[in-house]
């Protein structure tokens, strides 16, 4: 009998023994074993499959349609600079009738894609900036939609290196703008609404809390809830080892998301600017100013009633978003914050055999019903 072949992408030894037996199972069988591949509109095309096996299915909503919002064509020249957003309508309501639902928008993640390396073949995560639709959350969105009287709206927003960073945020924030503007169309009460997303999603969340707080919505943000967020710029250390956060160091090997990944998609968002003319560029770099850090956000203070954030105890990301709610706690904002522990960064795509990712998906539905539906 011939020997299993070895894995494509096994787990590194420095974190094998950090990460949850019942995870390195579920790695080692949906997903050490993916061929490898270096072209990233693959990865787009290939994200949701490979979730599949792993994630819970999706809940019963009362209905799901899609619509273009306007995106942000403030240097891009496009002629339309649209995004599409996707509609849940919860249960509940008669036919051929709408309620008036408040509203949680959701910003997706990215997807994963095999890497090769000089080194060993690692599992890439491909963060929200570069890769990522409206499947990402799909079934986050469902249960969220299933579980909270509320709609759910999520924004497709476009993506680098086509479109010049900050197009995630921008595009974020003109879609949840026009919603805003346009409440009757969507039948939602925007003065109760909530921010969430994973991995980069939740970094448009918290970036959006402080821009509707500056424009002067920040009373209609009941609540953010997002996971895993990405806070730090990364360009400014040439190495994990000169990052001044553990997790960073301790994980620059981990499963999904580690300290190669992170540098390459730092190498895409700056790809993505440096092709704009020289004037629009410079735009771009005002444009993104502390967006890339927001740890150095100029204000901290007045934000949501509530920010909760949920990270993975084996992400390399985990040290910065603890410190960012941190410096939330410091401007008064009430933040409460949860390690996951033994699992790496995307789990809550895996809520399907991973106890830490059912447990992440209903904290996440407590918190925005907690927001949205307070108890009278």
């Amino acid at each position: 009998m011939n020997p299993p072949n070895p894995p494509l992408a096994p787990i590194h030894p420095s974190v094998a023994n950090r990460l949850d037996p019942a995870f390195v199972k579920v790695y080692n069988s949906h997903f050490a074993h993916i061929p490898p591949s270096v072209d990233h509109h693959e990865a787009r095309f290939r994200f949701s499959e490979q979730h599949s096996t792993t994630a819970a299915p999706a809940s019963g909503v009362g209905g799901i349609g899609e619509t273009p919002a306007p995106g942000w064509s403030k240097y891009l020249g496009q002629t339309d600079g649209q995004v599409d957003v996707r509609v849940y309508v919860p249960p509940g309501e008669e036919s051929g009738s709408r309620k008036v639902w408040p509203v949680h928008f959701n910003f997706h993640g990215g997807g994963l894609k095999p890497l090769p390396c000089v080194r060993l073949m690692l599992i890439r995560w491909f963060p929200g900036w570069v890769a990522g639709d409206l499947e990402t959350d799909a079934r986050i969105c469902h249960h969220i939609c299933a579980n909270v009287p509320c709609c759910v709206i999520d924004i497709n927003y476009r993506l680098v290196p086509e479109f010049p960073f900050p197009i995630g945020i921008m595009d974020a924030l003109s879609a949840v703008s026009f919603i805003v503007k346009n409440p009757e169309t969507f039948m939602v009460d925007t003065t109760r609404m909530t921010l969430g997303g994973t991995d980069t999603g939740g970094t448009i969340a918290l970036v959006l809390n402080h821009m509707l707080r500056d424009a002067g919505k920040g009373d209609w943000v009941k609540g953010v809830v997002v996971g895993t967020p990405a806070i730090t710029d990364i360009k400014k250390f040439a190495t994990a080892e000169e990052s001044p956060y553990q997790s960073m160091r301790e994980f620059e090997y981990a499963p999904f998301c580690n300290w190669a990944n992170l540098k390459w998609l730092e190498a895409l968002k700056s790809q993505s600017v440096a092709n704009l003319p020289r004037d629009r560029n410079r735009d771009s770099q005002l444009d993104m100013a502390w967006c890339n850090d927001l740890v150095s956000a100029p204000n901290h203070a007045g934000l949501a009633p509530l920010t909760w954030i949920g990270v993975a105890e084996c992400d390399p990301l985990r040290d910065e978003a603890e410190l960012y709610a941190e410096k939330l706690r410091e401007s008064g904002n009430k933040v409460i914050t949860k390690r996951y522990k033994g699992v790496p960064h995307t789990f809550m795509h895996m809520d399907k055999v991973l106890p830490q990712g059912q447990e992440y998906v209903q904290d996440m539905i407590s918190h925005i019903r907690e927001c949205l539906c307070p108890p009278s």
